[in-house]
């Protein structure tokens, strides 16, 4: 890969790892200092801008690779799906997991209101069932983007 293309590649891919460390770490103290109900509230405006972050961060690595390549080596392509691999799994985050958890937080609110013991039940494993799959999906696109990472900078 060419210069200053590998370098680009490597700020906007490190840029975007940054944001999810960061990202993780401000949920962690939310969701501990806040309780979940009250975390929400910063979340819903936090998480989306990350994911915004994440989806032009991720752009522009792949604009970089292409620009500056070389040949279609094996660590170019599999740089280049890798991170095709983390926007899509960002913008589901943003598009699908984000309103599932907001409407089952809602639901989860609506049965505590009216004191019904299996709703409550049946929410709370939603609602938890949907936030490991959030958390889960944000460690996934971290691991892959230190693959993308070690691949491009290969190519």
């Amino acid at each position: 890969m060419l210069e200053p293309y590998r370098s680009l590649f490597a700020f906007f891919v490190v840029a975007w790892m940054g944001g999810l460390v960061l990202g993780k770490l401000a949920v962690r103290f939310w969701m501990q200092r806040l309780g979940r109900t009250r975390a929400w509230e910063p979340l819903q405006i936090f998480a989306p801008l990350l994911d915004l972050f994440g989806t032009w961060a991720g752009t522009l690595g792949c604009v970089a690779l292409a620009l500056g390549r070389q040949g279609f080596s094996l660590a170019w392509a599999g740089a280049l799906g890798i991170l095709a691999v983390m926007i899509t799994a960002t913008l589901y985050d943003r598009a699908v997991l984000m309103p599932s958890l907001d409407a089952a937080l809602r639901r989860l609110a609506a049965t505590e209101e009216a004191d019904a013991a299996d709703g409550t039940e049946k929410w709370e494993r939603d609602w938890a069932f949907l936030w490991r799959m959030a958390v889960l999906g944000r460690w996934l696109t971290l691991i892959l983007g230190v693959v993308a990472l070690l691949l491009g900078l290969r190519a």
